[in-house]
């Protein structure tokens, strides 16, 4: 019994030796396990921490981002309208010879503003405007009667005075119908890009119209045809009448009968398929105006045998026109443009019971035509030289008004106009023209759509340095 007692004791002890070395293996184990994990988990500890830092600077930029688009955002709501300037001064000699009389009007100064602006007020709704200023440092002019279809920028008697040459908004019907409304982009029209070293800058071709006026408009662009750019438009609009002399303008409430011209305007433009001729441009328009109305002043002796003075409903009158341009011809830098123009009086009102005054003073229903044709040759990009010759029958009238870039409106010349001039491009945005400018007419009452055109020899020499700049 004793024996396997101690047998018995000496297995128990061996046992429990094997255990205790069996136990420190894997505590060791553990602990070296134990270890790799906290090493581990230092590792994603810092890891995590460094994610953390990039994750801070990542935010910081998304929040600059942020402020930066908030900022934009806000910008932008508060530039919603753009602005573009335009700022011209020019100085000139003018020699006039007419029947009675010569004289010059040397070393005359004018400058004239234009602010524009336009804005897209969203996806269908778009606005256009331009404020504007002509002023002369003195005067000059050809006529002194105020016949002009404007107000503001007649050349003879403009001053300071900031007023609206265009103000107009486009409303997108469809991408093919577009209607407007507003005073419109009658100024500066094809047929003056070129002079005035200009992208086109009115709807109206300038020997149909060149003057302020208001209109409703209504634009067809068939996609089918967007490969020539063909435009259909209808008008309705009124002449703006104002007597700059008197400073009165005419009173809508008036009992004046048919005294507010109503103006009726067609047009169908595109470009002509013409291969490496080069880019152009072809319009077709017509403008029908009834009771054509002016501010009519004949002196204190007639005015009581044709009611007194103020604005005469004259009668109606059609004018049409073909205008066509084209640019970089057959790949050169030759640029031209032809105009073609035909005005008819008709319906004239009776002014006077007395047969000579009504003689006198009635409209003029007759047909009368024009041509005016230019070029430019831009033998560099700095140095462009330009001639521009005009024709007008005797009866010739359009809606046209003098500027500071044409102050003796070369467009209502009743007999010969030759026009010459040198741009000098300075940079992009400014640029000198040198000009000169020679009118002679056949006929008299150049201007005029009344008291007809007897045979008159009148010569007018112009030579004017301007300089403009437009940003």
């Amino acid at each position: 019994m004793k024996t396997k007692f101690s047998i018995v004791l000496s297995a128990c002890i061996l046992s429990s030796s094997l255990f205790a070395q069996t136990t420190d293996d894997e505590i060791t184990k553990l602990q070296k396990q134990l270890a790799k994990i906290q090493a581990e988990l230092k590792e994603i500890r810092k890891e995590r921490e460094a994610q953390a830092k990039h994750n801070k600077e990542v935010n910081a930029e998304l929040a600059d981002l942020n402020d930066r688009a908030d900022d934009n955002e806000f910008q932008a709501a508060l530039s919603k309208v753009k602005f573009g300037l335009e700022f011209s001064n020019a100085v000139s000699n003018t020699n006039y010879k007419l029947p009675a009389t010569s004289y010059h009007a040397n070393n005359k100064w004018m400058m004239e503003l234009h602010l524009n602006m336009n804005a897209d007020i969203n996806e269908k709704t778009k606005f256009y405007g331009r404020l504007s200023m002509a002023k002369n440092w003195s005067q000059m002019g050809w006529s002194g009667d105020p016949l002009e279809l404007d107000a503001g920028r007649n050349t003879r008697t403009s001053g300071p005075i900031l007023y609206v040459d265009r103000a107009y908004l486009d409303y997108y019907i469809t991408p093919e119908w577009i209607a407007t409304i507003g005073r419109q982009p009658g100024t500066d029209g094809p047929g003056s890009n070129l002079r005035n070293n200009a992208l086109r800058q009115s709807t109206y071709p300038a020997l149909a119209i060149n003057t302020l006026g208001d209109a409703a408009v209504i634009t067809y662009k068939p996609e089918s045809l967007q490969d020539h750019k063909v435009a259909i438009r209808a008008a309705y609009g009124k002449a703006y009448q104002w007597d700059e002399e008197s400073g009165k303008v005419r009173d809508w409430m008036s009992d004046q009968e048919d005294a507010d011209a109503n103006l009726y305007y067609a047009a169908v433009e595109g470009e002509l398929p013409l291969g490496s001729m080069g880019s152009n441009l072809i319009i077709f328009n017509i403008a029908h105006m009834t009771d054509f109305s002016l501010p009519i002043d004949a002196g204190a002796t007639i005015n009581p045998f044709i009611g007194g003075a103020g604005v005469k409903n004259l009668g109606d009158a059609t004018i049409a026109n073909i205008h066509f341009e084209n640019y970089n011809t057959f790949g050169t830098n030759f640029n031209w443009f032809t105009s073609l123009g035909y005005y008819n009086g008709s319906n004239a009102e009776t002014l006077s019971v007395i047969p000579q005054i009504q003689k006198a003073l009635q409209f003029n229903e007759e047909d009368g035509y024009a041509v005016h044709i230019g070029g430019r040759y831009d033998f560099t990009k700095a140095l462009k030289v330009g001639y521009e010759f005009f024709w007008g029958s005797r009866y010739w009238y359009t809606m046209s008004r003098p500027n500071i870039n044409d102050p003796l409106n070369i467009r209502m010349t009743r007999g010969i106009a030759n026009d010459f001039y040198v741009i000098y491009q300075l940079d992009r945005y400014q640029f000198l023209r040198l000009s000169y400018t020679n009118i002679q007419n056949k006929w008299g009452n150049r201007g005029l759509p009344l008291m007809g055109a007897k045979k008159e020899k009148s010569r007018a020499d112009n030579v004017m340095l301007m300089y403009n700049v437009k940003f």
